[in-house]
């Protein structure tokens, strides 16, 4: 097994269902390697651009245009790319999560077709769900630079919310550095506190919905996996004034090819219902 994947220290057993499937390991990669990983971590202007003086703003830098440009990255972030956008990868998840993707979708080999063993992965294009490379896909994978701008007035860059219902899998994988005094930036995973939010606010779930029931901290070489769904809320704990910024790699899977219902993964049984259907085209 690649020593850069993420993976490597993750046994099915140590999968935690509560509030929704995920797994946290600290010290994800072997030491030396993170240190040179880290070392050679691209700028924040790289990965911002042009944004890089908003406040505590979320910025990507994704596989195709890390890819498409190779010299601009060092060797070893090209080649942790590239792992983690193969079929290798994806058969080192299916090891791992498999038994549990099975348990959550018992249904999934009917509306795609084949299980999930049986998938063939690609690197994800640009377009989502307009392209037809990833339409044709069985899964297609995606490895991003993440940053969140310094921040110059005290924000959370992302409140109570859902990651697209195309996604079967999330992850993290932080990059802090040792200079990095600030404060908050941590991971919070949620749970509901008693009915389903609106169908419509997943992008930005009202917090009256949910209460946070898990804190994972913003330190370096600490992984967060989990899989996605209606009920996999979370979000990130306001940062406060700092020059630093918040450093991350975050590797997903996502599936635009099933034949019956579309957003396969964050459907809910309750937005079925006609009391609930009337309350998500409320808002309340």
């Amino acid at each position: 097994m690649s020593e850069l994947n993420i993976l490597q220290n993750v046994k099915p057993a140590n999968i935690v269902m509560t509030p929704y499937p995920h797994v946290v390991v600290e010290g994800a990669l072997p030491e030396k390697l993170f240190n040179e990983l880290a070392r050679t971590y691209p700028s924040m202007r790289y990965v911002a651009r042009d944004e890089e003086n908003l406040n505590n703003k979320a910025t990507l830098r994704g596989n195709a245009e890390v890819l498409d440009h190779p010299d601009e990255v060092a060797p070893i972030w090209r080649e942790f790319f590239e792992f983690h956008l193969s079929q290798d990868f994806f058969d080192a998840f299916v090891r791992v999560w498999g038994d549990v993707v099975e348990q959550l979708h018992p249904d999934l080999p009917l509306n795609f077709g084949k299980p999930l063993e049986a998938f063939h992965a690609e690197a994800r294009a640009t377009g989502k769900g307009q392209s037809a490379r990833n339409q044709a896909a069985d899964i297609v994978l995606d490895c991003v630079f993440g940053v969140n701008t310094p921040v110059s007035k005290p924000t959370a860059v992302r409140g109570p919310h859902i990651d697209s219902p195309h996604k079967l899998f999330s992850s993290l994988l932080y990059f802090r550095t040792e200079q990095d005094d600030s404060r908050g930036g941590d991971h919070v995973m949620f749970e509901l506190k008693n009915r389903m939010y609106p169908r419509g606010t997943l992008k930005r779930i009202p917090e009256r919905y949910v209460r946070d029931v898990k804190v994972i901290p913003y330190r370096s070489n600490l992984l967060l996996f989990w899989l996605n769904g209606a009920h996999a809320i979370h979000g990130v704990t306001p940062r406060h004034v700092t020059q630093h910024p918040r450093r991350y790699v975050a590797v997903a899977g996502e599936c635009y090819g099933d034949t019956t219902t579309g957003e396969y993964f964050a459907r809910d049984p309750q937005w079925n219902r006609g009391m609930d259907r009337l309350r998500s085209l409320l808002n309340v």
